[in-house]
């Protein structure tokens, strides 16, 4: 008979996200994950695998909780104009929370491993190629409803807003403060201006 898990994939995927989010993936050992998540390395390898796949794993749970978060209401068919600058006060709210000082996951992700790591280079191209369609969507239901531009274009601008998003992260994470960046958020959305 197969042994019983002892713990919580869930929680302890949770406390591998924590652990890679404060102290990025080349400082983060198996024993940092270890320790607090409180699962044994043996549990944390036949669950997950290796290193690499735990950082996946918690990659995917990290964008799966900042979906439910700031991406909810874009994710609706009508999804336009006011979920895209809904988005970015949901941004604003999350960016004051004390624990985003950490900056975004997958924006750090991106910068420390993707640059090294084909596999890992290709789950950030496919977080940011997700967000990109989202609002490029949300673009292009609020041309049809004649609140954008029809001249705005809709997968350029939707890469636009995920740099945007990307970037923002990173001075936060600097300690730029999220109100300092509200005229670059501003000049950013600039093209969601209603049609004359």
């Amino acid at each position: 008979m197969a042994r019983m898990r002892e713990f919580d994939p869930e929680e302890a995927i949770e406390s591998a996200m924590q652990v890679f989010w404060r102290g990025g993936y080349g400082d983060t050992t198996m024993e940092d994950i270890v320790a607090e998540s409180g699962v044994s390395r043996y549990g944390l390898y036949g669950t997950f695998g290796n290193k690499k796949d735990l950082l996946v794993a918690a990659m995917r749970h990290y964008e799966q909780k900042m979906s439910d978060l700031v991406l909810s209401d874009l994710r609706k068919p009508d999804a336009g104009r006011a979920e895209i600058i809904g988005h970015w006060a949901a941004m604003r709210k999350h960016a004051e929370d004390p624990d985003f000082c950490n900056g975004c996951l997958i924006v750090n992700v991106a910068a420390e491993v993707a640059p090294h790591d084909p596999d890992i280079a290709a789950e950030v191209r496919q977080f940011d190629k997700d967000r990109t369609a989202l609002f490029a969507a949300a673009i292009r239901n609020g041309q049809k409803a004649g609140e954008i531009p029809a001249d705005v274009n809709p997968e350029g601008a939707g890469k636009m807003l995920v740099a945007l998003s990307h970037g923002g992260a990173l001075m936060i994470r600097a300690g730029t403060k999220p109100s300092e960046l509200e005229g670059a958020i501003e000049a950013g959305l600039y093209f969601l201006r209603r049609s004359e």
